[in-house]
């Protein structure tokens, strides 16, 4: 006899019940005077987990529930033959072990590969209109926390939309959907003016006041153009925000924290400052990039021209002095230029891009470093 609680189908009140089986058949005998017998093939006996408390369903949907799993075992062994496979492995340190390695290999896999593969595919799945979407409302965020109006004089921001519009825009743009628009603003962190070049994924290109004082010349601004087209085109912002996406619903699923759910709707505008684009966005932009600077016979060294002149404008020991002083958020913000400096390997590679410019080349193999 197996002692019980007995539920009937669809309700969570309970009864207290028990089970007798003889032979190939079974009696159950609820409190309450209600009383099943039938053959024990018609019960659906629930396979082993731990000491979870078993259930037993009958023909009629109703439910049995027990804690003698023992004794279940023993009453449907034939039933059950094969489906104690949970219980077994779970019993056994040595199978627990190489689970929790499955399971870690596993997770691992889904973050490192996985993540960025479905990312990839559903980015360029989707409709532009999704990264309208996207920009909307993120250069409100940043003029109203992050910029201020731009001191290059009207006739300038002309001269560069004009050039920008005639002859850059029409050496990459493969959407016709996307409407290329450049602003201009001055990013300052206290004393400190940023240079710098960010791409909203509906097409809007802010380029900095200090970014474009540092360019020596049109090739050098033409070549960061081209990089945040590459970002636009290969739909990086995208990808980043449904990687960040599926890593935050995955930690809150492990967690068991719904909470988090609030924290998903961070605008873009923020994203964009505080995170960088991973190394390989940074490489796909990059080539982006040199390839178009290559059919438009354009160096591309200049690109590495430019990367290094910012990247000493940071270093110096003025800027190094007043980023002293600045607070914490202040640095954060500057550490969005570490992914743009000029690694040696970005370096090398515009190097070599260079090199197949002056041999007269439109396509060029590249050594990437290791």
């Amino acid at each position: 006899m197996i002692i019980g609680k007995w539920y009937a189908k669809g309700s969570s009140a309970q009864s207290d019940a028990e089970l007798q089986i003889t032979g190939d058949s079974f009696t159950l005998n609820v409190k309450e005077g209600i009383s099943y017998s039938a053959l024990l093939r018609t019960l659906n006996v629930r396979s082993r987990l731990g000491n979870v408390a078993r259930k037993i369903t009958l023909e009629d949907g109703s439910v049995f529930s027990t804690q003698d799993n023992d004794a279940v075992d023993l009453a449907f062994k034939k039933q059950l033959r094969g489906k104690g496979l949970i219980h077994s492995l779970e019993s056994n340190m040595h199978w627990v072990l190489v689970a929790l390695v499955l399971t870690l290999a596993s997770g691992f896999g889904f973050f490192k590969w996985g993540v960025p593969w479905a990312s990839e595919k559903i980015a360029h799945a989707l409709p532009h209109v999704t990264n309208q979407l996207l920009a909307d409302n993120a250069l409100v965020y940043l003029d109203q926390y992050i910029f201020e109006d731009s001191m290059i004089p009207e006739e300038q921001m002309q001269k560069i939309r004009l050039h920008f519009k005639s002859q850059v825009v029409p050496l990459g743009a493969s959407n016709d959907e996307i409407k290329y628009k450049l602003h201009f603003r001055l990013w300052k962190e206290g004393a400190l003016s940023i240079p710098n070049a960010l791409a909203l994924p509906s097409g809007d290109i802010i380029l900095t006041d200090k970014f474009v004082q540092l360019c020596e010349n049109q090739e050098e601004m033409d070549a960061v153009l081209l990089h945040e087209m590459g970002h636009i085109e290969l739909r990086h912002t995208l990808k980043m925000v449904i990687e960040s996406t599926f890593v935050t619903v995955a930690v809150m699923m492990i967690a068991g924290d719904s909470n988090g759910f609030a924290d998903m709707g961070v605008g873009l505008g923020s994203l964009l400052v505080s995170s960088n684009y991973s190394r390989g966005h940074e490489s796909e932009a990059d080539q982006y990039a040199f390839k178009h600077m290559l059919f438009a016979k354009m160096d591309p060294i200049a690109f590495s021209n430019i990367m290094n002149r910012m990247t000493e404008y940071m270093e110096m020991p003025s800027i190094s002095t007043i980023k002293q002083k600045e607070d914490e958020s202040a640095v954060e913000v500057l550490d969005y230029l570490s992914s743009h400096p000029s690694t040696r390997q970005r370096v090398e590679i515009a190097r070599q891009y260079s090199e197949c410019f002056h041999k007269g080349l439109t396509t060029c193999e590249i050594i990437e470093l290791k």
